[in-house]
């Protein structure tokens, strides 16, 4: 059976044979899917999009482990508040609903392995090589736990954004903290969640949250360049690293880089001291790095822009919480001109924070009406097959993608309150292998106040050495602004 088969293996009527209690024969029906979670469910049933990975280290006071009747007692609680950690998407060739699942079974869904966080970059890849799974009984999400209670969230993009990475964390924090309130310490557990409360509700689609009319003249602008491809000047001039792989792969490299909590505060002093923020700084950093990288070849000279990607969370516009599992969220997407005389080495003084400042204004501005974007997928006509495959083995859209999830949120606490259980480390990693930009900056804020940054690119995407490069020369231009 082919991807494009098992999209549409299910009719509106085998997911809608409703009662009146608005359940089907598989499930109750939870909500209608909206546009925006259909076009990133077409692309994982592509084999186009591997999971999302939000990585967290869980220590505990007395350094006891992370054992698995804790854990699975934590995961209880935490899908009963979060049902979205219980459905699954059930497509068809016109509309879509999620369907409630009626339990899930932890012992399939998580995994212990007896390797620590040194490991974490090959575990993760071993992740991204693995096809999203669709079955009947198994919600769209995973997790791997290591020995040093290093916890891997890996979830199908089409329940949740970045952010939903951070949610997950958080949830799973603060029901840890309260299992010990529940009474006797947890000696064992199932590992099945049954029985999940009739009321659970999804977090509204992001086109029933927010207004994502698309503006008559940003219709006629995106029609154009569909019709007339020559407008778009500065695509030609663009380096985009090499055109989407055919065939398509999943594959993808996995570097990540640590920043101490000083190190982490030192650099938001000095971006706020320019009248940047930390996104701007590493978006401008990596331009830097990038342009380096890419004039270092002569073949290269040619090139005069990159256009990057700058994902931006929706939240405050669909006030969803922090703590929601959902897709809430737009892009900010601009070509950019390359440096044509990058500086060989970083400083703070010749940093040119006037363009990391720009782009903070202009981010900005750019927020209230950041939803549009997502308006245009109505124009697809739910053709989301043939517009995904279309882009495959042709010039590659974007060079960079930088998406930082910001601070993560820690759970409040009572006054007085002993906490037990903390996290420390945490990464941010996403593939889009074969369809995504040429590199991806990926920043998450730990809990104990430092950043953890993930660099990563699929094979073909670039040539593994000038990847590389670009890691080592971005990390030492952060270490120097940090200081």
């Amino acid at each position: 059976m082919t991807a494009t088969e098992k999209t549409a293996e299910h009719t509106p009527e085998d997911v809608a044979e409703k009662q009146g209690t608005g359940t089907t024969t598989s499930g109750r029906v939870l909500r209608t899917a909206g546009r925006f979670e259909h076009f990133f469910n077409a692309r994982s049933r592509l084999n186009l999009l591997g999971y999302v990975v939000v990585c967290a280290r869980y220590t505990h006071i007395s350094g006891a482990p992370l054992s698995k009747p804790v854990l699975f007692a934590a995961l209880e609680d935490v899908i009963r508040q979060n049902v979205a950690l219980a459905a699954r998407f059930v497509p068809s060739s016109s509309e879509g609903v999620w369907i409630a699942l009626s339990r899930v079974d932890l012992n399939r869904v998580v995994n212990f392995v007896d390797q620590g966080s040194a490991e974490l970059p090959k575990l993760i890849e071993e992740i991204f090589v693995q096809p999203s799974e669709f079955l009947e009984d198994m919600p769209q999400w995973r997790l791997v736990v290591l020995r040093d209670g290093m916890v891997l969230f890996a979830y199908d993009h089409t329940i949740g954004d970045g952010q939903s990475g951070l949610a997950f964390h958080h949830n799973l924090l603060a029901s840890l903290r309260r299992v010990k309130l529940i009474g006797d310490p947890v000696l064992e557990h199932s590992g099945i969640v049954s029985s999940l409360p009739e009321d659970a509700k999804l977090t509204p689609a992001l086109e029933d949250a927010t207004d994502t009319t698309v503006p008559f003249t940003m219709m006629i602008r995106e029609v154009s360049k569909l019709l007339f491809p020559f407008l778009d000047r500065k695509k030609g001039a663009s380096w985009s690293g090499y055109p989407t792989q055919q065939p398509p792969t999943l594959v993808t490299h996995v570097r990540l880089l640590e920043y101490t909590p000083e190190q982490t505060s030192n650099l938001i002093k000095l971006s706020r001291d320019h009248k940047a923020t930390l996104t701007s700084t590493i978006h401008t950093l990596s331009l830097i790095v990038l342009s380096r990288t890419i004039y270092a070849q002569p073949a290269n000279h040619k090139y005069k822009h990159v256009r990057t990607y700058i994902p931006m969370s929706l939240r405050p516009l669909t006030k969803a919480p922090r703590s929601a599992i959902c897709n809430h969220v737009s892009v900010h997407a601009v070509y950019h001109p390359l440096f044509r005389s990058p500086p060989a080495t970083i400083s703070k003084d010749t940093f040119p924070w006037e363009k990391a400042s720009a782009l903070t204004a202009t981010l900005k501005r750019k927020f209230p009406g950041s939803a549009h974007a997502i308006g245009l997928f109505k124009y697809l006509n739910g053709k989301y097959d043939e517009y995904i495959l279309g882009m495959v083995g042709k010039k590659r859209p974007g060079a960079l993608e930088l998406s930082n999830l910001g601070a993560f949120p820690e759970p409040p606490t009572k006054e007085g309150e002993e906490v037990e259980w903390h996290i420390q480390e945490m990464f941010f990693v996403q593939a889009d292998a074969t369809l995504g930009a040429a590199l991806k900056v990926n920043p998450v804020g730990t809990a104990a106040g430092g950043l953890g940054i993930s660099i990563t690119w699929g094979k073909g995407a670039v040539d593994d050495e000038f990847a590389e490069e670009f890691v080592k020369a971005f990390d030492e231009g952060m270490r120097v602004l940090s200081q």
